[in-house]
């Protein structure tokens, strides 16, 4: 194993670690109970070998911050250790602890190659009720990880895990404002541009493969998608004045936009097939900042039409718009992969600092998440709807990321990282 691949190990384990410790005493969503799940070590292929033992560790810290960051399992590790050979010896001891199943897997790292070998036992029969074999790159150790998390969770609990999704977002610690990504935990952060300009809002394509962003690196504030699979860059809206991504319909096919066209900012779609643009407002004030709703038939939006900006819906087949709120300010809508709410950045007086509100998709019911901590903006939902990340300045001047629960419980800082850091988005 090269000595790089062995540093890229070591980092693995802290970092996942240091992610999921503010939520080991906290109860599931809404409280629901949690499922008890023993973790015991995860094993190396080879005993005697000292890669296979690092790996091994190493995979089972992520895996063990994915579980606990799912918030779904009550996970237990006092108990006896498995060796390879001994479930039925260490079967007894797990139950009396009350656990329901049992994640064991054997780790081997033969360069420049990574398996993991899991199983998953249900401690009452003691048969393995889901088995997986992963091989990848060692270099992408966390990426198997995640994937044998969310595995775990779509067989335990029948949702889709959120631990292979991606965050980007703007951060300046360059002098600039540059697109950066990293794993949902706050791992695995690196730049994607590096355009010494300042690049803003990136939305990711619901496959992952794609982010727009605004740059003005040409002096004019430009729109380009991303191929992050080659990357490799291309423009999409180049007209003069303003070129924002609102975001992708949830099948990838159209890309909401901001478009100024030398007037006021108003909203157009554009086919991914074949780059054909609608104009869905036609306003003298300033319409921006759109979120398709899951499944596409409405749109919400900014729009100072009635004086202060405020949250408005359109409904993609009359074109009719309806008002939501009635606060003093309104920006950065993010409508709920689940439909029911969409977030917002808000203030009620003037003199307010901006807090993240949730309101319904009648205007029924408004429901405000942060309060008196600093400036908090830019919510993106995570894809199962039950994380937003946004930016709050709570810690100091610069804006961090956080990311809380749908209700506004449980608030962390995602990571430290130099700089101020803004519009985050969640990948799909």
């Amino acid at each position: 194993m090269s000595r790089a691949l062995a540093l890229a190990l070591l980092l693995a384990a802290p970092s996942a670690r240091a992610a999921t410790d503010v939520y080991i005493k906290l109860a599931g969503q809404g409280g629901a109970p949690l499922l008890p799940l023993a973790l015991p070590p995860f094993i190396a292929e080879q005993a005697d070998k000292a890669d296979d033992a690092l790996a091994a560790k190493s995979v089972s810290e992520v895996v063990r911050a994915d579980l606990m960051l799912s918030r779904y399992f009550a996970i237990l590790e006092d108990g006896p250790h498995y060796d390879g050979a001994n479930l039925a010896a260490i079967l007894p001891d797990w139950k009396k602890k009350g656990v329901s199943w049992l994640l064991l897997a054997k780790v081997s790292s033969a360069s420049p190659r990574l398996t993991i070998s899991a199983k998953l036992i249900d401690a009452n029969s003691g048969e393995a009720v889901f088995e997986r074999f992963y091989k990848q790159d060692a270099a992408y150790l966390r990426a198997a990880c995640h994937r044998l998390s969310d595995d775990l969770v779509k067989q335990l609990t029948g949702k889709n895990g959120i631990a292979h999704t991606q965050i980007a977002f703007a951060n300046d610690q360059t002098g600039h404002k540059e697109i950066y990504a990293m794993d949902y935990d706050g791992a695995n952060l690196r730049q994607l541009t590096r355009d010494a300009s300042i690049d803003l809002l990136p939305r990711f394509s619901p496959d992952r493969k794609l982010l727009a962003f605004t740059t003005y690196k040409e002096g004019n504030p430009d729109l380009f998608v991303l191929d992050l699979e080659h990357a490799a860059r291309k423009p999409v809206s180049q007209e003069q004045g303003l070129n924002v991504a609102g975001g992708f319909s949830p099948d990838g096919t159209q890309l909401l936009m901001t478009l100024s066209r030398q007037r006021s900012p108003n909203l157009y779609v554009r086919s991914m097939a074949d780059g054909s643009v609608t104009q869905l407002t036609q306003h003298f004030g300033a319409d921006s900042s759109p979120t398709f709703s899951p499944d596409a038939g409405q749109v919400a939006f900014v729009s100072d039409r009635s004086g202060n900006p405020q949250i408005y819906v359109l409904d993609m087949t009359t074109q009719r718009a309806k008002r939501l709120t009635n606060l003093n300010w309104c920006d950065s809508p993010s409508w709920s992969p689940t439909g029911e709410w969409i977030a917002f950045a808000g203030r009620v007086n003037v003199r307010d600092k901006l807090d993240i509100y949730l309101v319904d998709v009648t205007g029924n019911q408004i429901r405000q998440l942060t309060r008196l901590e600093g400036s908090n903006e830019n919510p993106s939902w995570s894809p199962d709807g039950r994380f937003l990340v946004f930016t709050s300045t709570r810690n100091g001047k610069k804006p961090e990321l956080f990311v809380m629960d749908n209700d506004g419980s449980a608030p962390h800082r995602l990571a430290e990282i130099p700089g101020g850091s803004v519009t985050p988005n969640w990948s799909f």
